[in-house]
């Protein structure tokens, strides 16, 4: 159980601000300690409503994108959990003067995305991205900023490069090695956010109708709160979404060792201690965002317990939720 949720149960939300407040640390880590006290109390004071519901595949909660750009744009990312592997094969597009790989989307913004779009795919398989550009960068929790810097440039950059790769997921489902594929499958249809040819927003995307189709059948509810907290930290939202998708299934503890999650959440060039070293920095936030998680870090990893689920099944009627794996 994180400290933050011990302070709330044992003190309230006035006693725990306070104790934060009075905590021996300077100014901004007292400002970020208040933080996390208040987004805690909030998420664990009332449920979500309709508007805070987000969802994702359970495929991309077990696994991950690259956390910064790949070296080179040809390359195609891999990662795996047990039974369960995610291939991302990057796109080719045509510029003009030639044609040049895209490469495989990375970072939180790219994350951010893909919650979007399968959030309102459990809608629709048409995906509503509001009226303008700037509605849609507001949708994600982002300022519309520009320059090199700004949300504008990146967002784009990760939308084309969503758009243009193709997900392989692929689970085997016996001791013979069978297995079931969603393959050779792109998330989206369409995603020109920009009519060719003109300077006109488009305000609709179509998922595929293949991944589309295989999301209402494994969609994993998330918390948009908790998501909001993370918005900045890929790692943060990778280690969220993979304890919203473990912890409420699980019927035992269950250890996941540092080699285990750098197959699943690891950047390729990185060791596992770096992996340990960035995921303990990282946990007191997911905790903030998911404070009903029960996880201890071992020297060796992280050992899970079963949990409340990260948005109660009572929220998610009508939707068919992934079972146990």
């Amino acid at each position: 159980m994180s400290e933050v949720r011990d302070q709330l149960e044992m003190f309230g939300l006035e006693g725990a601000r306070r104790l934060a407040e009075a905590a021996g640390a300077s100014p901004r880590e007292k400002s970020r300690l208040v933080r996390r006290v208040e987004t805690a109390h909030e998420i664990m004071a009332a449920l979500p409503t309709g508007d805070e519901l987000s969802f994702l595949h359970s495929g991309l909660c077990q696994t991950c994108l690259p956390h910064s750009r790949p070296a080179e744009d040809h390359a195609v990312w891999q990662r795996r959990s047990g039974r369960f592997s995610l291939t991302v094969q990057p796109g080719v597009l045509d510029r003009g003067k030639g044609s040049e790989y895209v490469g495989v989307p990375y970072g939180p913004k790219a994350r951010l995305i893909l919650i979007y779009l399968q959030t309102e795919g459990m809608k629709s398989r048409t995906v509503n991205l509001g009226a303008t550009f700037s509605a849609f960068l507001r949708s994600l929790g982002l300022a519309v900023t520009g320059g090199k810097r700004g949300t504008i440039g990146a967002v784009r950059e990760q939308s084309l490069r969503i758009s243009q790769c193709i997900f392989t997921m692929q689970w085997s489902t016996d001791q013979s090695g069978r297995r079931v594929m969603v393959d050779n499958s792109r998330i989206v249809d369409r995603l020109e956010l920009w009519k060719a040819g003109k300077d006109q927003w488009s305000e609709h995307v179509e998922l595929s109708e293949r991944f589309h189709d295989h999301l209402r059948e494994h969609a994993v509810p998330l918390d948009r709160r908790g998501i909001a907290h993370l918005s900045g930290s890929s790692l943060g939202l990778d280690v969220y979404t993979l304890l919203a998708y473990r912890l409420p299934r699980l019927e035992r503890d269950l250890h996941l060792r540092w080699s285990a999650l750098q197959e699943q959440l690891g950047s390729a060039e990185k060791t596992t201690n770096t992996l340990a070293a960035r995921i303990r920095e990282v946990m007191p936030e997911v905790l903030t965002a998911y404070p009903h998680a029960k996880v201890d870090v071992t020297p060796h990893g992280l050992l899970l317990k079963p949990s409340a689920p990260a948005v109660p099944k009572v929220m998610v009627k009508g939707c068919r939720l992934v079972e146990a794996a």
